[in-house]
């Protein structure tokens, strides 16, 4: 005769199912992913487009920058 508890003589599970413990790390995998390129769009330069190449060092000085770099250049000599 049973005398209840309704477990039938079956082992109470302890540990919590799989899909509970793996579903927030899909989630949190999926957030990072989402952040990572999230952050690339607004923070980094625009690519350069196929076909086109970089710009050079150069042309990202300012003028002031550019006439500095330039006297620089101008100073040295070459050694013998």
């Amino acid at each position: 005769m049973n005398t209840g508890g309704g477990t039938n003589g079956r082992r109470r599970r302890t540990a919590p199912p799989k899909r509970t413990l793996i579903a927030p790390l899909v989630m949190l995998a999926g957030g990072v992913a989402a952040g990572v390129m999230l952050w690339r769009v607004l923070m980094l330069d625009d690519p350069v487009p196929p076909g086109a190449s970089p710009p050079a060092a150069g042309e990202q000085l300012s003028n002031h920058d550019r006439q500095t770099l330039e006297h620089l250049i101008e100073g040295r000599h070459p050694r013998p």
